[in-house]
């Protein structure tokens, strides 16, 4: 009887960490709920977040040992290059006026972020292209903390995979920088049927290879003109058609242009050195 006892309570000790994790609906469409909602320095709540604050309150449930502060979250995953993000890796960049990391991000797939921003011409919890002048520019590291593998960074408890590493599934209604998607999607990236309906009215129906219309499709405008036929990396193949503007091929993001500061959360890490320093002193 104790024997049996013992192995249920191992069990249920270890089992809520040993599942996989649905990104998206666990992680990014509960993220998206939050759109819009006000940056607050320090804040970790629907009421107001600061950038570690808004990845803190959306991942706790899953990886109880990620740190609170973006200095700390880096230090805490698995380095993972640029090009080979998928939704769910935490993306650092060197905003502040000081050096090192300042701001953290959550990746989201179709080269989108979703993170909560001090300053700038989006405030608050959003939604930017990682490829923006700004972000591109101040680009820091990127990490991993859930993994195919079923571990998660040093220091955590849990044992979190995700299910969307190299597999097709389905989603509805996922928003990216450039508009909203449904349809098929590998590793964060529209792969396969589906329809965008993108920021500026315009529309997209057929197939996608690598996060860009490929194959068969029909791309609507905002006008209500459309065209269908073959799509090759974004543009209609048809030498004789009238292609007209092509909203996904445009670099219209306000961050192209803005050059100010992020502070992120570097205030907060500055006072919790300050803190560790003022403790070390008193017990030395």
């Amino acid at each position: 009887m104790k024997k049996i006892l013992f192995i249920l309570i191992l069990v249920t000790v270890i089992l809520p960490g040993l599942f996989s994790l649905d990104i998206y609906k666990e992680i990014i469409q509960p993220g998206e709920t939050l759109l819009g909602t006000s940056y607050r320095m320090g804040g970790s709540t629907p009421s107001g977040f600061d950038c570690s604050g808004f990845v803190t309150y959306l991942y706790k449930k899953y990886v109880p040992g990620l740190p609170r502060i973006s200095r700390d979250m880096e230090a805490f995953g698995s380095p993972v290059k640029r090009n080979s993000l998928v939704p769910g890796d935490l993306v650092f960049f060197a905003t502040g006026s000081s050096s090192g990391i300042t701001h953290v991000a959550i990746y989201i797939g179709q080269s989108s972020i979703l993170h909560s921003i001090s300053n700038g011409p989006n405030r608050g919890v959003t939604i930017t292209s990682l490829t923006a002048r700004y972000w591109q520019k101040r680009y820091y590291s990127a990490v991993r903390i859930i993994s195919d593998s079923g571990t998660t960074g040093p220091g955590s408890a849990a044992a979190v995979s995700t299910d969307t590493d190299n597999k097709k599934s389905v989603v509805s209604n996922v928003r990216f920088s450039r508009g909203k998607y449904s349809g098929d999607i590998v590793n964060g990236e529209p792969e396969g049927q589906g329809t965008l309906l993108m920021n500026n009215g315009d529309k997209y129906e057929g197939s996608f290879s690598s996060g860009t219309f490929e194959g068969r499709g029909t791309y609507t405008w905002a006008d209500g003109t459309s065209h269908t036929g073959e799509f090759h990396d974004g543009r209609i193949v048809d030498a004789a058609s009238d292609e007209g503007e092509n909203y996904l091929l445009k670099k219209d993001s306000p961050w192209e242009t803005w050059d100010g500061v992020v502070e992120g959360d570097f205030n907060l890490w500055l006072e919790k050195d300050k803190n560790a320093f003022e403790e070390w002193k008193k017990n030395n």
